[in-house]
């Protein structure tokens, strides 16, 4: 039997085009907007909505987690991105959260790639030479046959796996329950991480920040990798102890990094990441395609459908793993 439509909530800092195409889907959704933190809580009690589909507005606010996950009428949030650490924790028999896992992979990819090329065909060096328009030449090394290690071995993982095989690298995927992959030379469990990571030239993360991973890359795991290898950070940026990253890099026991993702967004002005030797930093931007608020609001729209015909959710997440 058919439910009716849920009233849904939509935040986000500029919800009309996005409403738009939900509605282009579902004509007759009862769909309320807003556009900030602050009017959540009022909202949520006026409204008594079914459904949460929220954006991180990039305010300063506090994310109204503790606001929607008390509200008794939400059974189902789906959240934008992969990572749903902001809501954690909350009890699944009572709300429903679904994330984007897997919107993000293809661009995600392209940008480790990029990071890859980039600090192995010494793109950066070549930069600062012409700020001082110096002609100087060097020969350009391969990446063929060179080892990366993804931690964390998902949907965005193994994107990055089968791009990375089409340059010529030799890939090993690390995750808790290893299968085969055509994308991956070797798929290993987290059991076998340091003897992974021996034999890394790059390093990708990827993982989610859960209690589990919060400060997973510490100074242990940074001297059991081979002196040299280059660290590229997708996934959260509590993931890596940054001290202990500092370090890895002045030492040289890591020879570069490309970071998307910090402990403090924005990253702040005196962090000593923004000017410590061959650092590239990007904005958290790895992941923002052009159009992937459009691929999210698709994504929910499909769940809708399967939630009006009482068919299971896609990507629903396990608190306990946070992913």
């Amino acid at each position: 039997m058919k439910k009716e439509l849920p009233k849904t909530v939509l935040l986000h800092k500029n919800p009309e085009s996005l409403a738009q195409n939900i509605k282009a889907h579902f004509p007759n959704l009862p769909l309320i907007l807003i556009d900030n933190y602050s009017d959540v809580p009022q909202s949520l009690r006026k409204e008594k909505p079914e459904v949460f589909f929220a954006f991180k507005t990039g305010e300063e606010d506090q994310f109204p987690r503790s606001a929607v996950l008390n509200c008794e009428s939400i059974k189902w949030i789906q959240a934008s991105g992969a990572g749903v650490d902001h809501w954690t924790p909350w009890d699944p028999t009572i709300v429903t959260v679904t994330n984007a896992s897997g919107i993000h992979a293809e661009i995600m990819a392209q940008y480790t790639t990029w990071a890859i090329l980039n600090q192995k065909l010494g793109f950066p060096r070549m930069a600062e030479r012409q700020s001082q328009k110096k002609w100087d030449k060097k020969l350009l090394e391969s990446v063929v046959g060179q080892t990366l290690v993804i931690v964390g071995y998902g949907r965005i993982g193994k994107e990055v796996g089968r791009l990375a095989k089409t340059i010529g690298l030799k890939v090993i995927g690390v995750r808790k329950r290893p299968s085969p992959c055509p994308y991956a030379d070797e798929v290993v469990s987290n059991c076998d991480l340091r003897n992974a990571l021996g034999k890394a030239d790059f390093i990708l993360n990827v993982l989610p920040l859960t209690e589990e991973t919060r400060g997973f890359f510490n100074t242990d795991i940074f001297y059991s990798i081979k002196k040299g290898a280059y660290l590229i950070n997708t996934g959260r940026g509590h993931v890596i102890d940054e001290c202990a990253l500092v370090e890895a890099l002045r030492s040289g026991q890591l020879s570069g990094a490309t970071l998307d993702v910090f402990a403090d967004e924005p990253l702040p002005s005196n962090n000593p990441l923004w000017t410590t030797n061959n650092v590239i930093i990007t904005p958290h931007t790895a992941g923002d395609a052009v159009d992937w608020e459009d691929a999210i609001t698709d994504l929910f729209c499909d769940n809708l459908r399967r939630w009006k015909n009482n068919e299971k959710l896609e990507n629903i997440v396990d608190p306990s793993r946070g992913y």
